[in-house]
C-alpha cells in the first residue's frame, strides 16, 4: 500500500520539510511495520500545460493553451466536451495527452478533465500544487492486523507518536453535523441483514454543483496510483486513502423507490458494476438495494445504474460498516477484490461511517463547490460496548524484561488514542485502559497486546537479550527409533515404498470392495461425500493403490504408517497401524509362505518373538481363510497377515496377480522392548549339525515342532526348518525339513553323546506322529 508522507502531514503538527525520511522508515519499520521501499517524486511542471478544448472532430481533437498561447491538436478521447481543461505534454517536438505518470505514479493511466480557476489557467497552478513528495510503500501482509493504518490518518497517528508530534483533531477535517435514525422525507432506509452490516450512514444531497477534478486532488491519487474520475467521485476514494473508510456516493435522481436498504441478493439476480461487467449474485452476496433491486455490491463496487457523472445534479452518499468475512467472499466469488473490499476484509472501525461524510462534506466546502444537504445524517446500527484492558505496571515490566515509568507508559498510550486510568491496587499500580474503537475491532484485547503497544515504542532494542532458559530432561526415544527403525527396513530391507493416505474411507473404495466398516467415527461437517467416516483400518487405503498402479507395474511393494480411529462404547480410540501389501504378477508369485518368510525378516529385527496362529471369524471379506494367520505375540493377537481373494485381485487388477497383505497393531510395536541380551563368550569346542526330514500330519505346525525338538536337550543351540512340501497324493500330510545345530560349553561332543540327543529328537518327533525319511 502507498502512502503519501505531505498527506500524512496534513493530519501532523509540524513541518514535513525538516522530516529525515530514511531515519523514519527505519523507525516505522522497527516499531510498526515493515516498508518496502520509498521514494521521492517531483513533478517536472515545465512540460505540461493546461489546455481548453475548443473543437472536436470524428477523429481528433483541437484544444488550447493560454499560458502558451498555443493550439494543439490531439487524438480524440472519450470523455473530452468542449470548455473542458486537459493536461497536456508539450515537448516542443510532440505534444500528447498527459497521464498520472507525470505526477510521479507508477500507473500509465490517463488524466481526467480538470477543474482550475481562470486566475491560475496562464500557468500559475503550478505554483499551486505540492512539488515535491515522498511516496512509502507499507507491506500490506504486516498490516493486516491493523485496519486503522488503511489510512493515511491512522498513518499519522503511528508516526505522530514515532516522532513525537501533536496530531490535529478530527474536527480539523470534517463539517459538523447531527445525526439521527429517524425517517426522513426523501429516502427510507433500512439494515434488512443485520448479520451482514451493523452500520449504515447515509446523507441526502438534493442538490451539488458537480465538478471536473481539482488538480491537488489529482496529483495525490495519481501519486497513489488510484485513477481520477471527476470531482464528486474522487472525494470518495480519497476519503478512503484519507480515513480508510471505503464510502460510495449515488446519482440520487436515479433511484426509482427512494427505498434503500442493506439485504442479501437474490440468487440469479443480475447486478451491472462500475467496471462495465455484470455478475449474477447468489443469496450470499449482500447488496445494497432500491427497493428488491440490487444497486451496489455491498463494500465491493458500486453499480453502474445509479453511477455518478458529470451531469449529475444531486447525491446520495453512503458509508457502513459490513461483516469482513462476507466482503471477503463475495470478492472472491466474483473475482471482483478491490481496494474497497481489502479494508472492509480487515474489519475497519465500525463508527467511521458517519465521520466520512463529514468529511465528504468538508472536502466540498474546501473545493468551493456549492450543495445543499439535509438537517441530519442518517446512522442505523447498533452500538458495541467499549473494550477495556486491565493490565497491571508490574506486569508489563516483567514481560519487557525493563523498568519502566508509568508516566512514559501512560504517555505512550495517549499518543495511540488509548484512555488510560492509573490506579494503586494491593499496593500494585494498575491501569485501566479503554480500547479506541479503531484498535478494538481484531487488534487489542488482551494485557499481552497493551505490552506490545509500549515494548514497540520504547524499542525492541532496548530491551535486554537474555538467553532462553532450556531445561534438559531425559527422553525415553525408544518409540522415535522404533519407528525409524521399522520404516528404514521396510524401505531398504524389503524394498517397500511408504504411501501417505487420507485419514478417511474412500466410499467408492468401500463400496467397490462390497464391505462396511464397523464401530467407525463418522464426520458432523465433511470436506466431501466421498469422505464422511474415519478409517478404522488402511487395507483399502493400499488396496486402492494396488489397483491405480498394478496397470504400469508387474511388481508392487507398498507399506503406510497411520492412525486408524475406533469408537469403543461412547469413547473414541485412536491407535497408530501399520499396514503393508506385496503384489506380484511374475510367474513366481508371492504366496502366504513367502509374504510370511518376508514379513518375519521384521520381527527378527524387532527379537520379537511372534506366533503365527489360524486365523479366526474376523477377517475381512478379502482375505483367504485358510492362507491367513493371525500374529500372537505373549498370547496377545497383535495383527493379521495373509493372502486376498484372487476375485478381490482380479476386481482391483484385470491383469491378476497374487497379493499378500498384513496389518499390525503400530502401538504395540513402539511399546515393545527388546528383552535385554548378555554377551556370551563363544565355545571353544565345534558344533554339530544334523538334518531331519519327516512326514507329518498338515494340522501340526512348524513352530510346535521346532519346540519339541528344542526340549530335548540343553545343549541343542538352534532349529530352524529349512524345508516343505506337500502333494496331492499325500492327502493331509506334508514333508518339512529342520536343521539341527548342537553344542557343548565345556568339552567336544563324542559321537556316543550326538547320537544319544539325535536319538531322543527322532524319538519326540516320532511321538508327535511324524514318519522318519
Amino acid at each position: 500500500m502507498k502512502i503519501s508522507l505531505n498527506w500524512i502531514f496534513d493530519h501532523i503538527i509540524g513541518d514535513v520539510s525538516r522530516i529525515d525520511v530514511a531515519h523514519l522508515v527505519d523507525t516505522f519499520i522497527r516499531t510498526t511495520a515493515e516498508i518496502e521501499g520509498w521514494k521521492k517524486v517531483r513533478v517536472a511542471t515545465d512540460e505540461l500545460t493546461l489546455a481548453e478544448v475548443k473543437e472536436i472532430s470524428s477523429d481528433e481533437i483541437i484544444v488550447y493553451s493560454s499560458e502558451r498561447k498555443k493550439e494543439y491538436v490531439l487524438p480524440k478521447r472519450a470523455d473530452a466536451r468542449e470548455g473542458l481543461l486537459f493536461m497536456i505534454i508539450d515537448s516542443g517536438a510532440t505534444s500528447k495527452w498527459a497521464t498520472s505518470v507525470v505526477f510521479g505514479g507508477v500507473k500509465d493511466m490517463m488524466l481526467p478533465a480538470i477543474y482550475c480557476t481562470p486566475a491560475l489557467q496562464d500557468g500559475l497552478w503550478k505554483e499551486s500544487i505540492e512539488q515535491q513528495d515522498y511516496i512509502i510503500e507499507v507491506d500490506n501482509k504486516s498490516i493486516n492486523s491493523r485496519p486503522d493504518l488503511w489510512g493515511h490518518r491512522g498513518l499519522a497517528r503511528e508516526i505522530a507518536a514515532i516522532l513525537n508530534m501533536s496530531l490535529r483533531p478530527l474536527q480539523e477535517f470534517v463539517v459538523e453535523k447531527e445525526k439521527t435514525n429517524d425517517v426522513q422525507d426523501h429516502f427510507r432506509f433500512a439494515i434488512k441483514s443485520p448479520h451482514g452490516c451493523d452500520r449504515f450512514a447515509a446523507l441526502y444531497l438534493p442538490s451539488v454543483n458537480a465538478q471536473p477534478s481539482h488538480l491537488d486532488m489529482v496529483i495525490r491519487l495519481s501519486r497513489l496510483d488510484s485513477r481520477s474520475i471527476d470531482f464528486l467521485v474522487d472525494a470518495t476514494n480519497y476519503i478512503m486513502l484519507d480515513l480508510g473508510q471505503p464510502m460510495h456516493a449515488f446519482d440520487a435522481d436515479k433511484f426509482t423507490t427512494k427505498e434503500i436498504s442493506v439485504a442479501y441478493a437474490r440468487d440469479k439476480e443480475k447486478l451491472a458494476l462500475l467496471d462495465g461487467e455484470t455478475i449474477e449474485l447468489t443469496s450470499q452476496d449482500l447488496v445494497i438495494t432500491d427497493g428488491d433491486k440490487a444497486i451496489s455490491l455491498a463494500g465491493v463496487m458500486g453499480g453502474a445504474t445509479t453511477a455518478i457523472n458529470a451531469h449529475s445534479k444531486s447525491v446520495l452518499l453512503e458509508a457502513a460498516h459490513f461483516d469482513p468475512v462476507i466482503v471477503r467472499r463475495t470478492a472472491a466469488r466474483h473475482k471482483k477484490r478491490s481496494e474497497s473490499s481489502a479494508r472492509f476484509e480487515k474489519n475497519i472501525d465500525p463508527y467511521h461511517n458517519t465521520d466520512a461524510i463529514k468529511r465528504y462534506l468538508f472536502l466540498l466546502e474546501k473545493a468551493g463547490i456549492s450543495y445543499t444537504a439535509d438537517e441530519k445524517i442518517i446512522s442505523l446500527g447498533i452500538s458495541s460496548e467499549q473494550k477495556i484492558v486491565s493490565v497491571k505496571h508490574v506486569f508489563i515490566e516483567e514481560r519487557l524484561g525493563v523498568t519502566i515509568k508509568p508516566e512514559r507508559i501512560i504517555d505512550i498510550l495517549n499518543k495511540l488514542a488509548f484512555t488510560v486510568d492509573q490506579s494503586i491496587e494491593d499496593g500494585e499500580i494498575k491501569y485501566i485502559i479503554v480500547v479506541p474503537s479503531f484498535r478494538a475491532t481484531k487488534d487489542i484485547k488482551i494485557s499481552e497486546d497493551i505490552v506490545e503497544e509500549v515494548g514497540r515504542y520504547i524499542g525492541y532494542d532496548s530491551l535486554p537479550r537474555v538467553m532462553p532458559s532450556l531445561p534438559l530432561h531425559p527422553n525415553d526415544l525408544h518409540k522415535t527409533y522404533t519407528t525409524r527403525s521399522i520404516k528404514r527396513f521396510l524401505s531398504y530391507g524389503l524394498e517397500m515404498r511408504e504411501l501417505y493416505g487420507y485419514s478417511f474411507f474412500d466410499e467408492s473404495m468401500v463400496r467397490q470392495l462390497n464391505w462396511q466398516p464397523h464401530n467407525f467415527v463418522e464426520i458432523k461437517n465433511p470436506i466431501s461425500e466421498n469422505y464422511t467416516r474415519m478409517i478404522t483400518t488402511l487395507q483399502p487405503n493400499l488396496l486402492k493403490a494396488i489397483g491405480e498402479n498394478s496397470i504400469a507395474y508387474r511388481q508392487l511393494r507398498f507399506y503406510e504408517w497411520a492412525r486408524v480411529w475406533h469408537m469403543r462404547g461412547e469413547h473414541m480410540i485412536e491407535q497408530k497401524s501399520l499396514c503393508g501389501v506385496f503384489f506380484d504378477t511374475t510367474a513366481e508369485k508371492i504366496n502366504f509362505y513367502t509374504g510370511k518368510a518376508l514379513l518375519a525378516r521384521m520381527f527378527d529385527m524387532l527379537q520379537m518373538n511372534v506366533v503365527w496362529k489360524k486365523s479366526d471369524d474376523s477377517l475381512f471379506p478379502w482375505n483367504v481363510p485358510h492362507e491367513t494367520a493371525m500374529i500372537m505375540h505373549d498370547g496377545k493377537s497383535i495383527g493379521m497377515a495373509g493372502m486376498v481373494d484372487a476375485s478381490y485381485v482380479a476386481e482391483l487388477c484385470p491383469a491378476g496377480g497374487s497379493l499378500f497383505i498384513f496389518e499390525i497393531d503400530g502401538d504395540y510395536l513402539l511399546n515393545y522392548k527388546k528383552p535385554l541380551t548378555h554377551f556370551n563368550a563363544l565355545s571353544k569346542y565345534p558344533s554339530v549339525k544334523r538334518d531331519v526330514s519327516i512326514l507329518i500330519a498338515s494340522s501340526v505346525t512348524a513352530d510346535t515342532l521346532i519346540n519339541v525338538i528344542k526340549n530335548v536337550d540343553k545343549r541343542i543351540e538352534s532349529v530352524n526348518l529349512i524345508d516343505f512340501f506337500s502333494k496331492p497324493e499325500w492327502k493331509d500330510q506334508k514333508a518339512m525339513t529342520f536343521h539341527v545345530e548342537m553344542e557343548d560349553k565345556e568339552k567336544t561332543l563324542t559321537s556316543e553323546i550326538i547320537d544319544d540327543i539325535w536319538n531322543g529328537v527322532i524319538a519326540k518327533l516320532q511321538q508327535q506322529g511324524a514318519m522318519i525319511r
